[in-house]
């Protein structure tokens, strides 16, 4: 008993569709296929989107389909679902967009901040070998004052030398310091 399914409405269609049968598939496929295609190309302006779109929508049909109410408008649930495909297309892509956008600004951002501290480590140890390149006593001047942070007067009490001593000797340091380093001679090696 062969049926010409292509005579058949869209309610008998869909019908046949809940109970699982391949032509009637087949034949909602062919009838729906053009029209949902133009849509989606309207929308979507690309062919391989314009048929992935469409293809989604058939394949959650035919998965759908055995839920379905049985008054269901073809025509109108194939349309809403292709509609809900293309903002949700259009949707992903504006998240991908933003993320990959996001993600090139952290990588250009964390690409600056690396190069930054790895200069940083080296401008370090430069300025460490010149304070160790410095005279015994100015290089002591210069180390108590920087890493304990002892005051002129401390210093001067430590070492046993006048106040002006050592005032003179950080001066000395840190010119010698920045005749080396110029405007790359890190604030916090010289704030006192």
């Amino acid at each position: 008993m062969d049926q010409d399914y292509a005579t058949y409405d869209d309610d008998k269609l869909l019908s046949l569709l809940i109970d699982r049968d391949n032509r009637a598939f087949s034949e909602i496929y062919s009838r729906y296929w053009p029209l949902l295609y133009k849509h989606a190309l309207r929308m979507l302006k690309d062919e391989n989107e314009s048929e992935d779109v469409v293809q989604e929508v058939f394949t959650r049909l035919w998965q759908k389909a055995p839920h379905l109410p049985s008054d269901t408008s073809i025509g109108a649930y194939l349309y809403v679902s292709t509609r809900n495909a293309i903002l949700n297309f259009f949707s992903k892509n504006q998240v991908h967009h933003a993320y990959l956008t996001d993600l090139g600004q952290f990588l250009d951002q964390a690409q600056e901040i690396t190069d930054h501290l790895i200069r940083e480590k080296i401008l370090a140890k430069l300025i460490e070998e010149e304070i160790e390149k410095l005279p015994p006593r100015m290089r002591e001047v210069f180390e108590l004052k920087r890493k304990q942070n002892l005051s002129y007067k401390e210093i001067a009490g430590i070492m046993d030398i006048s106040e002006l001593t050592v005032k003179t000797q950080m001066n000395k340091a840190i010119t010698t310091l920045r005749t080396k380093f110029g405007h790359h001679l890190p604030f916090f090696f010289i704030a006192f």
